[in-house]
């Protein structure tokens, strides 16, 4: 699990904030923890019991500013990555001098922060992605979720389609990967098929289109529900860039 603090004395950025890192972390299929707090002294106060592995931290913030927080942080963690968040130029050398990794400017952009996250899991390799874990052909795979497409049923073999490899056939139920896959990116929306709404692209007809250019079909009863389960997952899920 990734356990992530900001620390901003702005409702509207420090929720904004959240709001890009939540849906960054689901969609790289990473078990988060976030933590919010509107003051350095509160930080500070507070960390000794709450350790994190990466901290968005304000600069211009009254009481405590951003760089006096991380000295104080530093002083009871090394090891924790701090990304130092300002709407001026001017303190990047101060940041860097408390070894910060990053440094984003306000208006925050969803790509300099996807970014952020990039360099952070190849400076910590870990695995923090949510997997299952099947065996095909004699062999045992590790897919993460984030990595399946959807699934489809064929009397007792399911077949998983992935970004990264053929279909991989499985002698399983697809009820069992639906109860195993605890992730509101899938939706069961036919007897035979579990899809990834991550990858869906549209709604034709009764099918959902896939980012593989498949057709799924919609099954008739409570079609309604999942169409709408579909875009109530597009509402929560859409971030501006």
């Amino acid at each position: 699990m990734i356990k992530a603090a900001i620390c901003e004395d702005s409702e509207l950025d420090r929720d904004m904030l959240k709001k890009i890192i939540s849906f960054l972390l689901a969609n790289m299929g990473l078990v988060y923890d976030i933590v919010l707090y509107n003051s350095g002294r509160e930080l500070v106060l507070g960390y000794k019991n709450h350790p994190f592995d990466i901290i968005f931290l304000d600069i211009l913030m009254e009481d405590i500013d951003g760089i006096e927080t991380g000295k104080l942080i530093r002083e009871m963690d090394d090891n924790v990555e701090i990304v130092y968040c300002t709407s001026s130029k001017e303190f990047a050398i101060a940041a860097y001098d408390v070894h910060a990794m990053g440094y984003l400017l306000k208006p925050y952009e969803t790509l300099r922060i996807q970014a952020v996250f990039d360099y952070y899991l190849r400076k910590h390799p870990q695995n923090n992605y949510n997997f299952i874990e099947v065996k095909s052909k004699r062999k045992a795979l590790t897919i993460p979720y984030k990595d399946i497409i959807h699934m489809e049923s064929d009397n007792k073999v399911v077949y998983i389609y992935t970004i990264t490899h053929d279909p991989v056939k499985v002698y399983s139920k697809l009820d069992s990967f639906e109860n195993e896959l605890s992730d509101n990116r899938f939706l069961r929306c036919h007897q035979s098929y579990l899809v990834n709404m991550q990858y869906v692209t549209g709604i034709v007809d009764s099918d959902f289109i896939m980012a593989n250019k498949q057709m799924i079909p919609i099954r008739k009863s409570g079609r309604k529900l999942i169409i709408k389960k579909y875009q109530d997952y597009l509402k929560t899920s859409m971030v501006d860039s």
